[in-house]
């Protein structure tokens, strides 16, 4: 009798860890559905902003009656990646004409864009299909952008099918040459009228 009793106790014990090890998989698989869920959480925000950023650069130009009443060739809206250089006249402060309220525009919006996006950059383009049209293409960095660049195989193509920029006609890319979302930055394309 000595010999079974001893032998239950040793089923207990394996049982016991048995329930621990499942246990334990149980939660570091929550873990990994929190994390992952934390994380497209943050894209979903980073989206929402750079929309409400880009609804700001429509209400700039919108109210910028100057180049709306009489628009340029050129728009001074365009704008490239990267930092502008400071406006030429605080707008603030002192009365501007369309072209100095354009580019008094740009570095505050931008500069905002800056603040409220982890690397926040933007490129403001005019459509190729519509001379009233421009195209504003968001992009900043997050932690989804070091797992796809970690990614490989049909892992990484999820990634780029999820954050893939379309056009208007559903084709990659934003349907005009050379604009395009630089490396390392996740991008939001938006087209406005003003």
């Amino acid at each position: 009798m000595n010999n079974k009793a001893s032998s239950q106790r040793g089923v207990s014990l394996i049982e016991a860890l048995v329930a621990l090890l499942v246990l334990a998989l149980g939660i570091m698989g929550m873990a990994g559905i929190q994390t992952r869920t934390l994380v497209e959480s943050r894209t979903t925000n980073s989206r929402a902003l750079a929309l409400q950023m880009a609804d700001d650069l429509l209400d700039r130009m919108q109210a910028n009656s100057a180049l709306r009443i009489n628009p340029p060739a050129v728009s001074p809206y365009l704008a490239a990646w990267g930092a502008l250089a400071a406006a030429p006249v605080n707008c603030f402060t002192t009365g501007c004409n369309g072209a100095q309220l354009a580019a008094f525009d740009l570095v505050q919006w931008k500069a905002s864009l800056a603040r409220v996006l982890p690397g926040g950059d933007a490129r403001v383009f005019r459509s190729n299909t519509d001379a009233t049209q421009f195209g504003i293409l968001i992009g900043w960095t997050e932690t989804q952008a070091k797992n796809q660049g970690e990614a490989a195989g049909a892992q990484a193509t999820l990634f780029t099918n999820a954050i893939a920029i379309r056009d208007a006609a559903n084709a990659v890319g934003t349907g005009v040459a050379g604009v395009t979302c630089p490396a390392g930055l996740i991008c939001h394309l938006v087209y406005i009228r003003p």
